[in-house]
């Protein structure tokens, strides 16, 4: 991250939603605590209806495509990052691609008082809340999502656009594939494996390895239809 003020980048958060304004309000905290930030601008969003309102005191300033026509047409002023403000591991994947094609560069945002253990490492556009814990010799991976209050054991690996929700509680050893979403107060014993946009539903206890794009949910979690 770059420090706030003179003619570092400033920070557009991609997606104005609920999710957008609980970023924003991790990039303050950072601020506030003398951390470095990028400064924020104001949001991007694809959602016409939120053009030229406000959000957390911020303007969205348009579609994703004024984020792209800036990075593509070197307009004055300091440069911009981007970061995805969005729960939706999907999502993430689709806006990191369109961006990054275009050229846009991404900021990450850990917290102030979130606990990184030794050797944890946090990838490009990875956000992570307030109050989260990791232990040591953890991978967490670009644009991935750790949210309020959860916790992550030791030698885990987080995968990119994953995102972790409330609360859950992930224990050593875990490896969370490529886009794997897990919900609200769910449990993964050690030593698993959840593949590739697997998804777990809230509050399950998941005992065993989950294969790629299946959607787990109960205690012991086992898999179930697809949620209507």
């Amino acid at each position: 991250m770059t420090a706030q003020g003179g003619s570092g980048p400033r920070l557009v958060l991609v997606g104005a939603g609920d999710h957008g304004r609980g970023t924003l309000e991790i990039v303050r905290a950072r601020l506030a605590a003398g951390l470095d930030a990028p400064g924020p601008l104001g949001f991007v969003d694809d959602d016409a209806a939120r053009h030229g309102t406000t959000v957390g005191g911020l303007p969205v300033l348009g579609g994703v495509d004024w984020l792209i026509a800036r990075a593509a047409g070197g307009a004055a002023g300091p440069p911009l990052v981007a970061l995805l403000a969005l729960s939706t591991p999907k999502a993430k994947r689709a806006l990191a691609e369109r961006l990054g094609a275009a050229g846009v560069r991404f900021a990450s945002a850990v917290h102030p008082s979130a606990i990184l253990g030794a050797g944890t490492t946090v990838g490009e556009g990875a956000v992570v809340g307030a109050g989260v814990v990791v232990a040591y010799d953890t991978a967490i991976g670009r644009h991935a999502t750790i949210n309020l209050n959860a916790t992550v054991g030791h030698d885990c690996v987080v995968g990119d656009y994953a995102t972790i929700a409330p609360g859950v509680n992930i224990t050593g050893r875990v490896t969370l594939g490529e886009g794997v979403l897990i919900q609200t107060n769910a449990t993964v014993v050690p030593g698993l494996a959840l593949g590739a946009w697997a998804r777990i539903g809230p509050g399950a206890v998941v005992l065993k390895d989950v294969p790629p794009g299946e959607f787990w949910f109960g205690n012991p979690a086992r898999r179930m239809p697809e949620p209507g």
